[in-house]
């Protein structure tokens, strides 16, 4: 046998294909198993249908299957339903038996099973109305709550179950509220006062007085922080101080009453009238109170004579004459037409604007007090009140002041005004310019309120005493120089016909005294002197009778009224 030959390069020659017959590879090569891609014995259409056949029964019994599980469940839960119905069957008997024994016992007819239910039913309905009335009422009482916290300033329990507490007054008995509006919290100009307002109440007489005071008033203030001014309109008054007071540390209700304190003291300078008391409110006051009454009419005038009132800024239109009925915000619009350019029948601007302020009062008033038994509107009142107000008033003192004011209406309340077109010896105002800048001026001359104060006195210490126009003479009894002059000055400013001032035989005198001549005479002046002085007047002494011959009155002046 040949040896294997090598080739010239080294590698084996290759062998003759008959030669692989004999080769154990081959073989190996044969036994490898056929890969994925060989062709498979081919499916009949029999064999197709044997399979869908068996896959259609297998699919129905496992929907059989489902099926019955399905009523197995439905028989145990109705199972378990009758078992509960059974219970409560049962429960429901024994408690039937027991009302039936009840009733047995008092000589009641038993109720049928069905009666029962029904009872039970309506007793469920009448809970379940209970509990929504419980929680309605409750929310509004709550509220109510809420809203009374606020305006009583937190003494709710004073407001509604205090005593009465008398308000103070001044020394003519007349209570004096100054009113004043802004716009609320956040708005331009939210601290100047769109409308300042005495009220002049007696207890007593009922009647009210009415003074509103020019926003543009040229007067003296202290602005250090805001304006940087010690002059400027009444307007800025109430913010000046505001801000100084709240720029210097204090808190809200700090500034807020700073600011009321100023504007009062301003105001009592002006009108020559002690303030007892002072709210403010911003305009949603004026709206939600007229809404909260269902509107008020007012007779819309044009004192100028025009035909009508019209206001471009405002948008109101009225015919001069007639009466309109206002909701809360055409009773603002109206409240703060000034006659801008293109208007008519406001020729007074400011003035007028002042005039139908008060008109605006007194018909919210006279609705206010035709509706004070309404709770709903007492509520809604109240809500308005509570979120846009501030006042001085204590909680016993408000609830003296609701009480005075269901007395009132609209007729007990009279307008002071100090512009009159149709009487220029009855204005007190002209305007003017102050640096350039147009204001309102008193006509007696820039800061001179004394005709201003004697108009307002001559009409607030009652017609009854200006009727009476009794003589009075006053007694210098001290040893204070001018006393009875300083005395003199100041009741003629308030209307009082002052006769004659001397010294008294004596002036020793501790208590002030007030005579009369004859008795039951001159009675009215004689009881507001009385509350003055607090004193009570007596028969005038024989030793007075000569200085006393020619008078009705004679105030002898003691050391109380000379500290």
């Amino acid at each position: 046998m040949k040896k294997n030959q090598q080739s010239i390069d080294g590698f084996t020659p290759r062998r003759r294909v008959d030669s692989l017959s004999r080769d154990n590879s081959y073989e190996k090569i044969a036994k490898k198993p056929v890969s994925n891609t060989q062709v498979q014995p081919r499916i009949t259409e029999n064999e197709h249908s044997k399979k869908a056949k068996n896959r259609e029964e297998n699919l129905n019994e496992d929907i059989e299957s489902a099926l019955q599980n399905l009523e197995i469940e439905e028989v145990q839960e109705n199972e378990r339903k009758e078992r509960i119905a059974s219970k409560k069957q049962r429960k429901l008997l024994r408690k039937l038996e027991k009302k039936n024994l009840k009733r047995e016992k008092k000589g009641k007819e038993a109720l049928s099973l069905e009666q029962f239910k029904r009872r039970r039913i309506s007793g469920r309905i009448f809970a379940i109305i209970l509990s929504i009335l419980i929680i309605v009422g409750g929310y509004f009482v709550y509220k109510a709550y809420k809203d009374l916290y606020k305006i009583t300033n937190g003494n709710v329990i004073g407001a509604v179950f205090g005593e009465k507490k008398k308000l103070k007054a001044d020394s003519n008995g007349r209570t004096n509220i100054l009113l004043f509006g802004t716009s609320p919290k956040g708005w331009d100009g939210e601290n100047l006062t769109d409308s300042v307002m005495v009220v002049s109440v007696n207890q007593e007489t009922k009647k009210i007085y009415t003074i509103s005071l020019p926003r543009d008033l040229w007067v003296k203030h202290t602005c250090r922080s805001w304006l940087g001014t010690t002059a400027g309109k009444l307007n800025e008054t109430y913010g000046c101080s505001y801000y100084d007071a709240k720029n210097s540390g204090s808190s809200e209700e700090e500034s807020e009453k700073a600011g009321q304190d100023s504007l009062a003291k301003k105001a009592k300078e002006i009108l020559g009238l002690d303030i007892q008391y002072v709210v403010h409110g911003n305009w949603k006051v004026l709206i939600d109170a007229i809404n909260s009454v269902g509107g008020i009419d007012v007779k819309v005038e044009a004192y100028d004579g025009s035909n009508r009132v019209y206001d471009v800024a405002t948008k109101i239109n009225y015919k001069s004459g007639e009466t309109y009925h206002m909701d809360g915000e055409t009773a603002l619009a109206f409240s703060r037409a000034r006659g801008s350019a293109g208007g008519v029948g406001l020729s007074g601007s400011n003035f007028d604007r002042e005039r139908n302020q008060q008109k605006i009062l007194k018909a919210a008033f006279s609705k206010i007090n035709e509706q004070k038994t309404n709770p709903i509107t007492l509520l809604s009142l109240a809500s308005s009140l509570g979120e846009n107000i501030h006042h001085s008033f204590s909680g016993d003192e408000l609830k003296t002041a609701a009480e005075i004011a269901q007395d009132f209406n609209g007729g007990s309340i009279t307008s002071l005004p100090l512009v009159n077109e149709n009487d220029q010896s009855a204005n007190y105002f002209t305007t003017g310019l102050i640096n350039s800048v147009s204001a309102v001026l008193p006509k007696a001359g820039t800061y001179n309120y004394s005709q201003i104060q004697a108009y307002i006195s001559k009409n607030t210490i009652g017609s009854e005493v200006i009727k009476e126009n009794a003589k009075i003479k006053i007694l210098n009894g001290t040893n204070y120089s001018g006393l009875a002059a300083q005395e003199q000055k100041k009741l003629e400013k308030e209307g009082f016909n002052i006769q004659d001032i001397d010294s008294a035989p004596k002036r020793d005198y501790a208590k002030t005294k007030i005579y009369y001549v004859k008795e039951d005479s001159k009675t009215a002046t004689i009881k507001n002197l009385e509350s003055k002085y607090s004193t009570k007047a007596e028969k005038l002494p024989s030793e007075l009778s000569k200085i006393g011959e020619d008078s009705d009155i004679i105030i002898l002046l003691g050391e109380d009224n000379g500290n």
